[in-house]
């Protein structure tokens, strides 16, 4: 069996600008706008995705170091990007070191992880100009609260349309990961990117069981009846699917497994032959591999694969 075989075997079924209260988050999907696009722009054939969340705190480095490794590791050429400033948590994993076991300040980002700051006036720009390389995916790690930073790339603080151009023009076409948890900032966070963005992306739900089960511990995403009876939450949602969205579940591993893995910077794929975990552990991580390749399916063709 193909990698992009084995990759795609398994399937499974399938905010709002700060300041606003979750009657806003009712929106219908009607209301989604398709912005207008060019029409001497090429097709795009590759693809940019960015894993990102308004909000700290959701497991967006966690999901993006185990999507990297994880295609890395199935013979996926994949340019990976940690924009958290200095090393973050991703670079802190996959990045190459020396031969002191130091993080190497030049990363090549097909084999380690480039890293830069998203919120720098002198280095945000990396975002965009990593696609000079040409290669076929590139994946960025957004820090929490970056959106503000994005719009300033080429749109002067003004949307995203200008930035969403220029990849086009370059045969590129964007893939957000939103990862999710039960807060009600995950979720806004979700509607403000659809606002910006609407179906010039493909937008992938990701919703992170470490932080509880589906639906019910993630009443702002999924939607729940109050104590008076009033419907709340889950319309974001709704438009991400009616947009042609998919919603993906990110499983969780035993924090004790994690902890040990974490605080070595050791991959999830090399667990087996790191001589830190015992037997039972390592099942964990063997399971939530297997796990994380079977929910991965329906994202498969939004990262060009």
């Amino acid at each position: 069996m193909s990698n992009e075989q084995e990759l795609a075997s398994q399937l499974i079924p399938a905010i709002i600008p700060d300041g606003k209260g979750l009657s806003d988050m009712a929106t219908t999907a009607a209301e989604l706008k398709a912005r207008p696009r060019a029409a001497a722009l090429p097709p795009a054939v590759k693809r940019v995705a960015l894993v990102a969340n308004e909000k700290g705190g959701v497991g967006k480095s966690v999901f993006t170091r185990t999507l990297v490794d994880y295609l890395r590791t199935k013979g996926k050429r994949v340019a990976a990007y940690d924009a958290d400033g200095s090393v973050g948590a991703t670079a802190r994993v996959l990045g190459t070191r020396d031969a002191n076991g130091a993080i190497e300040r030049v990363q090549n980002p097909v084999e380690g992880i480039g890293y830069y700051n998203g919120r720098a006036d002198d280095e945000r720009n990396i975002l965009l100009d990593s696609i000079e390389s040409g290669e076929k995916l590139y994946v960025h790690d957004l820090a929490g609260g970056l959106l503000a930073d994005l719009t300033r790339i080429v749109d002067g603080g003004e949307g995203l349309d200008g930035l969403l151009d220029a990849f086009e023009a370059h045969s590129y076409k964007l893939t957000v990961f939103h990862v999710i948890s039960p807060d009600v900032g995950a979720a806004q966070s979700v509607a403000r990117w659809l606002s910006l963005i609407g179906d010039r992306a493909d937008h992938v739900a990701v919703i992170n069981l470490k932080h509880g089960r589906p639906p019910s511990d993630f009443p702002f995403w999924y939607g729940f009846t109050d104590a008076k009876g009033l419907a709340k939450g889950g319309k974001t949602r709704e438009k991400l699917l009616a947009s042609g969205g998919v919603e993906i579940e990110f499983p969780s591993l035993p924090a004790g497994t994690f902890a040990k893995l974490d605080a070595e910077n050791i991959p999830f794929t090399r667990a087996d032959k790191a001589g830190l975990l015992t037997i039972t552990e390592r099942a964990h991580v063997a399971k939530f591999l297997r796990d994380f390749a079977a929910a991965l399916s329906p994202a498969i063709p939004f990262l060009g694969l």
